[in-house]
């Protein structure tokens, strides 16, 4: 009997706290955290973590979540954040190092609390805007 293999993830909700959990390496299984059809993207100013959102996300108008300055995007409804194998191609289990670096990086962007991402757009994006050039003049002076 075949054992499935499990990936331990970072999850992060709209208006929650990313936590972490073991799920199953199946499609299915990350269809499921973010309730569609999956697409992947590199998680930005990281190395080997993968971004999973829901690919129809917008259409279906999703909650905001985090903004993605690097993409001049913004990840809506329920995401998840995984380590990257460059050798195998293949995903991995999250590293606790990692958690901390994507825990940071949301906590950066995370949308505020009662604005919301298609309503206060006009107000958001120059918010963001704003914010990634602070963030990134913090780690130039680091």
């Amino acid at each position: 009997m075949d054992e499935k293999k499990t990936l331990r993830v970072l999850i992060k909700e709209p208006d929650k706290a990313p936590y972490v959990k073991e799920i199953e390496d199946t499609l299915e299984a990350k269809q499921e955290i973010v309730g569609g059809l999956i697409e992947c993207v590199e998680m930005p100013d990281m190395r080997n973590v993968d971004l999973f959102v829901n690919e129809e996300g917008k259409l279906d108008n999703l909650k905001g979540n985090f903004w993605l300055p690097e993409y001049e995007d913004c990840v809506v409804g329920t995401c998840f954040m995984v380590g990257y194998n460059p050798e195998e191609c293949d995903n991995v289990s999250i590293t606790d190092e990692q958690v901390e670096q994507c825990k940071k990086y949301i906590e950066n962007y995370v949308i505020p609390k009662g604005m919301d991402l298609y309503l206060d757009f006009n107000i958001l994006e120059p918010y963001m805007k704003n914010q990634f050039k602070k963030v990134k003049k913090q780690k130039m002076e680091m």
